[in-house]
C-alpha cells in the first residue's frame, strides 16, 4: 500500500541498542529517493495498534493520533535500507512499543522526510544537548561534524547502560547525564549545560527533548548567554503528560 507520500516499510532488522533503545532496520520504495544527506530528517511512522497485523489503514484523518515522528539514523539508498531507533519504555507509548516486540518481516507505514533545520557552518565550535527522545538526531549531526570539530555534547540517559557508541570527533566532550525517573523534570541536564565552560568563538547550539528543558534552554541561550540565531537550533519533541498531537497543539498555542 502507497501514496505519494506515505508508503509501507518492512522490518529487516532488529537491534537492542541498550535497554531503552532499539534500532530497526527497515526496506522501502522510499529509501531509493532518500539523499546521503537524510539521515538527521525525520520521519512519521505508522504503526498497527497492540494486536493489529500489518499496517493500520492510512485514513489520515482518523490516524492522526497514532502517527509519531522519528529520526532517520542511517540511510543506505542503494540497498533500499534506513535504520530508525526507538526509544521503548515498556507500554508507554505506540511506536515504542511496537518496536519492542517488532520482528523481521513486520510491516508500518512511513512518510517521506523533512529535513532537520541545523546548520553548523562558520561556528566554531559545537554545543549538543539532548535527552533519550533526540539522541538519534544529536548523534546524526555529531557524526557529521569534521574531525577537527570541538566542544561539548550533553546526553540525558535513563541508566549507564543506556550509553551508547557515537563517532564524534576526538575534540568533542561526551557528559552522560543519568536521569532514572522519566517523568522528572531535567535539571541536573539544564545545570550542567549552564556550567559547561564556554570555548571562544561563535557556537552552533543543538537543543531537543523534553519541553521544559527545551524552554529553559531557549531562554538561558536568548538572555544570559546570547548565541547567534542561524547558529541555534532549540526543538521540544514531546511534553510530559500529552502524547504528539496534543503537543503540538500546545506548542502552537504558546508560540
Amino acid at each position: 500500500m502507497s501514496t505519494p507520500n506515505f508508503a509501507e516499510a518492512i522490518v529487516l532488522r532488529r537491534a537492542q541498542l541498550t535497554p531503552h533503545m532499539v534500532r530497526l532496520t527497515f526496506q522501502s520504495e522510499f529509501a531509493t529517493d532518500f539523499s546521503p544527506g537524510a539521515p538527521g530528517g525525520y520521519l512519521k511512522i505508522l504503526a498497527p495498534a497492540p494486536g493489529e497485523v500489518g499496517p493500520p489503514p492510512l485514513d489520515l484523518q482518523t490516524a492522526k493520533r497514532a502517527m509519531r515522528t522519528y529520526t532517520l539514523r542511517h540511510v543506505r539508498p542503494a540497498e533500499n535500507e534506513f535504520d530508525v531507533d526507538f526509544v521503548v519504555h515498556g507500554d508507554e507509548g505506540i511506536a515504542g512499543p511496537w518496536a519492542r516486540l517488532a520482528k523481521s518481516g513486520d510491516r508500518i507505514l512511513v512518510s517521506r522526510p523533512g529535513a532537520l533545520k541545523f546548520s553548523t557552518e562558520g561556528a566554531n565550535w559545537h554545543l549538543f544537548v539532548a535527552d533519550l527522545s533526540s539522541i538519534p538526531a544529536a548523534a546524526v549531526e555529531l557524526e557529521a561534524l569534521p574531525s577537527d570539530a570541538i566542544g561539548d555534547a550533553f546526553f540525558e540517559i535513563p541508566s549507564d547502560e543506556d550509553r551508547q557508541p557515537i563517532r564524534t570527533p576526538t575534540g568533542i566532550r561526551m557528559h552522560w547525564i543519568i536521569k532514572a525517573d522519566p517523568h522528572a523534570p531535567s535539571d541536573a541536564l539544564i545545570h550542567a549545560v549552564q556550567n559547561t565552560d564556554w570555548h571562544s568563538g561563535e557556537p552552533s547550539v543543538f537543543v531537543a527533548g523534553e519541553f521544559a528543558l527545551a524552554g529553559a534552554l531557549r531562554t538561558y541561550f536568548r538572555k544570559q548567554q546570547p548565541t547567534r540565531k542561524d547558529l541555534t537550533y532549540i526543538s521540544s519533541y514531546w511534553k510530559l503528560g500529552l502524547i504528539e498531537p496534543e503537543h503540538k497543539a500546545f506548542k502552537a498555542q504558546v508560540a
